[in-house]
C-alpha cells in the first residue's frame, strides 16, 4: 500500500513538471508568432513610412512646384513696396495690439476708406 502511495505520487508529480513544461514551450511557440505578425507589421509601416517621406520631399521639390505653376497657369512675382505692411511685433507676456507701419500711398487711403481691425496676440497662442 506503501509502495502504491508512492508510485501515484511521483506520477503526480512528473505529472505536473510535464503540463508546466508543455505549457511553457505552448507559450514560446505563441509568443513567437505574435513577434512574427509585429515584425512584419514593423516592416510594413517603415516602407510606408519611406514612400511618404519620398512623396513629401518630391513634393516640396523646386521643380514640380513650378511644373505645378505651369499647368496651372500661375503667374508669381514679388509684391512691390505699396502693398508690403511691415508689423511691429509687442512682447508675448502681456495683451497688446501689434500695429502696422504703414508704407505707401495706396495703404493709407484704405486707411481711410476701410476701417482698421485689431487682433490681440493672447488669441495666437
Amino acid at each position: 500500500m506503501m509502495r502504491l502511495k508512492t508510485i501515484i505520487f511521483y506520477a503526480v508529480i512528473t505529472t505536473t513538471i510535464c503540463i508546466v513544461y508543455v505549457s511553457q514551450q505552448v507559450s514560446i511557440v505563441t509568443l513567437g508568432y505574435q513577434l512574427r505578425v509585429k515584425e512584419n507589421k514593423l516592416c510594413e509601416l517603415v516602407d510606408r513610412n519611406r514612400v511618404l517621406l519620398y512623396n513629401n520631399t518630391s513634393l516640396k521639390a523646386p521643380q514640380y512646384l513650378a511644373g505645378r505653376l505651369r499647368e496651372n497657369d500661375i503667374d508669381l512675382k514679388l509684391p512691390d513696396t505699396g502693398s508690403v505692411a511691415k508689423i511691429r511685433i509687442v512682447r508675448h507676456d502681456r495683451t497688446e495690439v501689434a500695429k502696422a507701419t504703414t508704407t505707401g500711398w495706396r495703404t493709407r487711403l484704405f486707411d481711410i476708406i476701410v476701417p482698421k481691425a485689431q487682433a490681440a496676440l493672447d488669441s495666437i497662442r
